[in-house]
């Protein structure tokens, strides 16, 4: 029987080629490391541990153990799990905030914000991808949070790039971000807005983009009411393929666990208005995040699509 020692032991040694492209890391990704209702997030020296078990608490100074021998660590902090909610408990305290570092980006994080502290670390891939494809770009972050694909894409050479989300706070921590690289900061490239209302308007304008980024929550209030996914992403993903230019470009992703690949690919299907696709990849979580979409906890499909 595999103890938590060398569980723990084996999911740092097997992210440890991560390392060289960021400081940010999924280190125990529950059932897929063995350590099913544990989830532990290294931000640069910060760490973040979920307890969706609690079984796992008893044993926070034996983790704590292990990850200090093989890491440094400056601050822990801990959610464990109470029905819908969690409860919050300092193990190493200190400034919750940290700035780490991905593709030689930096990103500042803050792990006492709720469960999502700014960056979510299984979108790594994806956001590198987009990156690559962005030069002389124009890019359309939808439901944009912390505007880490923005950062992506105007550092890769994007000639525009604009981010909307209806959380003006989470805008401003996406300009903090483009500053934190040293990139301009214009207010247009900040639209506090519903990203749905927003690629209808765009539509009527005759506005387009080569790029386009719809990474919604599954659940979320908007000006039109409340966003669900599975009800509404057909039609954002219909404006999206609208608003997008010759061979513009698509990714679409979600975490909600009642979605496949199969599903997303009807949603496209039936929203391509006579628009023909050049190419479909299927995409998902990093490989930090081992065994994915086997569990609740760890769960994401999307399609990074190019149209003719």
């Amino acid at each position: 029987m595999k103890t938590l020692a060398s569980c723990l032991d084996k999911a740092v040694h097997r992210r440890r080629k991560l390392f060289s492209i960021t400081n940010a890391v999924r280190l125990v990704n529950g059932a897929g490391d063995g350590l099913p209702g544990l989830l532990i997030d290294r931000y640069n020296k910060h760490f973040h541990m979920q307890v969706l078990d609690d079984r796992w608490q008893k044993q926070t100074p034996e983790i704590l153990r292990r990850l200090t021998e093989a890491l440094p660590v400056e601050y822990l902090v801990v959610k464990i799990r109470r029905g819908l909610r969690f409860e919050t408990a300092q193990i190493i305290p200190g400034p919750s905030r940290t700035l780490v570092e991905e593709y030689g980006l930096k990103f500042e994080v803050d792990l006492n914000d709720g469960l999502n502290c700014g960056l979510f670390l299984d979108m790594r891939r994806n956001r590198h991808m987009v990156a690559k494809a962005a030069a002389g770009q124009r890019v359309l972050n939808c439901f944009s949070y912390t505007c880490s694909f923005g950062v992506h894409a105007l550092a890769g050479a994007a000639v525009e790039v604009v981010n909307t989300d209806i959380s003006r706070r989470c805008l401003e921590r996406g300009k903090n971000n483009y500053s934190i690289n040293g990139l301009p900061v214009p207010d247009e490239g900040f639209v506090k807005t519903d990203a749905v209302l927003f690629l209808q308007r765009a539509c009527k304008k005759g506005r387009r983009f080569d790029i386009i980024i719809l990474d919604p929550p599954s659940f979320a209030r908007c000006e039109g009411g409340v966003f669900q996914v599975k009800r509404d992403l057909p039609k954002t993903i219909a404006l999206a393929a609208d608003v997008l230019g010759p061979a513009g470009r698509l990714l679409v992703t979600t975490n909600y666990s009642g979605l496949d690949h199969e599903d997303l690919e009807r949603m496209l299907a039936q929203g391509l208005h006579g628009r023909r696709v050049a190419h479909l990849q299927r995409v998902g979580q990093d490989e930090d995040f081992v065994g994915t979409n086997s569990f609740k906890e760890s769960y994401m499909v999307g399609l990074w699509v190019r149209f003719l």
